[in-house]
């Protein structure tokens, strides 16, 4: 019951983001270059290597290109995807070139496939980097939707550390602000709202990974980078919470 509850307020926050989060990320794709990157796929699928040849960069022209061509043109399903979407992109400027690294979804009747097209614009002349194929069985947005469906018992003490964090920084930091203290109540406010040492924790794929130089307001936190890349929740060890709250009979000003 208590997970059930724990989810539906993480999806509530979700949703409230998420809005706003996929404008922002519709921002940051390079329109020309995505649809660039989606006509090399193509001429990949038409067998068109001599207008692909064309575009690479001179290191790709290696006397086995046609081979590694027509080999990735066999990991393309038959017959036109249903869909494709532009599910990353990552843009690097180093001084007059600019590399952009796109990553497209195609969707096919059984199967999905990533293609992983980068690119290199130098003189306003846009070339061909690399392209690289990876078949999938769901779409990435599915992969990393957030579920409970799965999931183990490390998931759901994460989701419960989630929630019971924060409110426990909370409580801690409306406990602060009520006690008369002798001195510096400012610095201890602001020692109990963050918490210290970030463990993240992926959601799609249990990974996890510590940051210990790290603070986080109310020692919690959950997000995403885009509609298609997985949650990641944050905690971090409420350690002014903590403190605070064993000795606070000892930095209370005393009565009168």
């Amino acid at each position: 019951m208590h997970a059930r509850l724990f989810a539906l307020l993480a999806l509530l926050a979700a949703l409230l983001s998420g809005c706003d989060r996929d404008a922002v990320f519709e921002r940051l794709i390079p329109k020309e270059e995505a649809r660039q990157a989606q006509l090399y796929v193509a001429q990949i699928a038409a067998r068109d290597y001599a207008a692909l040849t064309e575009a690479m960069a001179p290191e790709l022209k290696t006397p086995d290109l046609d081979q590694r061509l027509q080999t990735m043109s066999r990991m393309l399903p038959p017959g036109p995807p249903t869909s494709v979407k532009t599910v990353g992109a990552n843009t690097l400027k180093a001084g007059a070139v600019t590399t952009y690294t796109i990553t497209l979804e195609y969707e096919y009747p059984n199967t999905h496939l990533l293609a992983a097209v980068t690119l290199e614009r130098h003189d306003d002349r846009l070339v061909l980097k690399g392209i690289t194929f990876v078949p999938r069985t769901q779409s990435l947005e599915e992969e990393n939707r957030f579920k409970l469906d799965g999931k183990g018992p490390l998931h759901y003490l994460v989701l419960a550390l989630a929630v019971a964090v924060p409110l426990f920084v909370l409580y801690a930091l409306v406990l602060c602000a009520r006690t008369k203290f002798l001195r510096r109540k400012w610095l201890w406010l602001l020692f109990v709202a963050v918490g210290f040492v970030q463990f993240q924790f992926n959601w799609s794929t249990g990974d996890w990974g510590v940051i210990p130089l790290s603070v986080l307001l109310l020692g919690s936190g959950f997000a995403t980078s885009g509609p298609y890349a997985p949650w990641i929740f944050t905690i971090a060890l409420p350690v002014g919470a903590i403190v605070f709250l064993l000795r606070r009979p000892s930095l209370q000003r005393p009565a009168a």
